[in-house]
C-alpha cells in the first residue's frame, strides 16, 4: 500500500470536575464527521474529525502513542501507524483525564483509485477504520468512516 501522507490538527482541552474522575484509562475515540463523501483522486482532501478521551491523560509526546488508520479495499495491508500529535503537558493531569479533538487530514495522492482498468476508469469506493493508543499502549475502540467516492 502507498504511503499516505498524513496531517494531524488536534485540539485538546482537560476534562475539569469538581468529581472524580470516572473516564476509563483506555482511550476511547468518536467519529464526528468524515467529508466529503466524493473526492477527486490526487487533486482533493478527505478529513476525519474525531473526539477523544482519556481517564489518565497519557495521549501524545511519546512514540508510543499512535494514531492508525487502515484503508478496507485492502484488509490484509494492516493499518498505517502515525505518531500522536503533541499535547502541551501543562494540561496533562491524570486525576481530570484528558479530553479533545482531532481532525486527520488524507492528502494525495492517496487515495486513489485501485489500479485496474475498470477502477482507474470509472473511479472506486473504501472507507477507513482507525484507532489510537496512549503511552501506556492501551488501544482505544475502532470508528469506521462513511464511504468515499474517488473519482478519475
Amino acid at each position: 500500500m502507498k504511503m499516505w501522507l498524513i496531517v494531524m490538527l488536534v485540539g485538546c482541552t482537560v476534562l475539569f470536575s469538581c468529581e472524580k474522575n470516572t473516564m476509563s484509562k483506555i482511550p476511547h475515540i468518536v467519529l464526528k464527521q468524515f467529508g466529503p463523501d466524493s473526492i477527486r483522486s490526487n487533486y482533493d482532501t478527505a478529513y476525519i474529525l474525531f473526539s477523544f478521551a482519556d481517564g489518565d491523560a497519557d495521549l501524545a509526546n511519546d512514540t508510543s502513542s499512535s494514531v492508525y488508520i487502515k484503508d478496507l479495499r485492502f484488509p490484509d495491508d494492516g493499518y498505517i501507524r502515525y505518531d500522536f500529535p503533541q499535547v502541551d503537558p501543562g494540561i496533562e493531569d491524570p486525576k481530570k483525564g484528558l479530553t479533545g479533538s482531532g481532525v486527520v487530514l488524507l492528502l494525495g495522492p492517496p487515495p486513489v483509485p485501485r489500479s485496474d482498468t475498470f477502477h482507474m476508469l470509472n473511479g472506486d469506493t473504501t472507507s477507513f477504520e482507525m484507532y489510537i493508543t496512549d503511552r501506556a499502549r492501551n488501544e482505544s475502540n475502532h470508528i469506521t468512516t462513511g464511504q468515499l467516492i474517488i473519482r478519475p
